[in-house]
């Protein structure tokens, strides 16, 4: 099996605050990154091999963009976003772009606010 049958892919863009070498601007870039989360489910016909694969996947972004275009009017000039991060692990307590929160294995639901609280 291939790595990216353990994987959904899709395409996210990000909000990411950069500043340009050369005018010194500081300005607001939607970031284009590809998207890697781990299947819930290992896909069948799978060797021990693979289980043992798959149980080491971890969901991860990868960054597509390696260079943006300076949004000041006057300078328009490229530049390579090296001192950012290409490769971010999602950890499995992270909001999912959805906005719903994935709980790591063996953690139990989140209990009522109220302690002092008595069942009758």
């Amino acid at each position: 099996m291939r790595e990216s049958d353990f994987f959904d892919e899709k395409d996210v863009r990000k909000p990411t605050s950069l500043t340009c070498p050369f005018c010194g601007r500081t300005f607001q870039y939607e970031v284009r990154w590809r998207q890697r989360l781990k299947k819930k489910t290992l896909p069948g016909g799978a060797s021990s091999e693979d289980r043992r694969r798959f149980g080491k996947a971890q969901s991860y972004l990868v960054r597509i963009d390696d260079m943006v275009g300076c949004q000041n009017g006057r300078c328009r000039r490229r530049f390579e976003i090296a001192s950012f991060q290409t490769v971010v692990f999602l950890s499995e307590s992270e909001p999912a772009p959805d906005g719903n929160r994935k709980r790591p294995a063996g953690t139990p639901a989140r209990r009522s606010r109220n302690r002092n609280h008595r069942r009758r």
